[in-house]
């Protein structure tokens, strides 16, 4: 507390009840007590009245503007969809293309034809 040891507060209390004598000195701590309190009550109000005018200016700056809202256009009429053609519908032509033929099967050699992968059995 205050940055005091253990043996100076004692010392301090024993220099307060010689000089005040055991009658006053209950009293003497209640106002010291009542004092401390409202000092620390004050700087509190001080610190958050000054937090609220700092904080107040910064809200103020960084509140963002109200923008009218813009009217949405018009829908067009319901109808068919126009017809996919190379110029509306990117990559059309790649997935209309043919297919490259099957390759032809291997000459028979006698083996039979292993597949490159064997399927997974699980």
């Amino acid at each position: 507390m205050f940055g005091l040891g253990f043996g100076e507060i004692v010392i301090i209390a024993i220099l307060a009840l010689l000089l005040l004598g055991p009658d006053r000195l209950p009293e003497a701590a209640k106002t010291l007590g009542k004092t401390l309190r409202e000092v620390r009550k004050a700087t509190e109000d001080i610190k958050d009245q000054i937090e609220t005018e700092l904080y107040s200016d910064e809200r103020k700056t960084t509140k963002p503007a109200l923008v009218p809202p813009v009217p949405a256009a018009p829908l067009a009429p319901a109808g068919p969809p126009p017809p996919a053609t190379t110029d509306n519908v990117p990559g059309l032509e790649a997935a209309l293309a043919e297919p490259p033929a099957a390759a032809a099967p291997p000459a028979s050699s006698g083996e039979p034809a292993v597949p490159e992968t064997p399927p997974r059995t699980e």
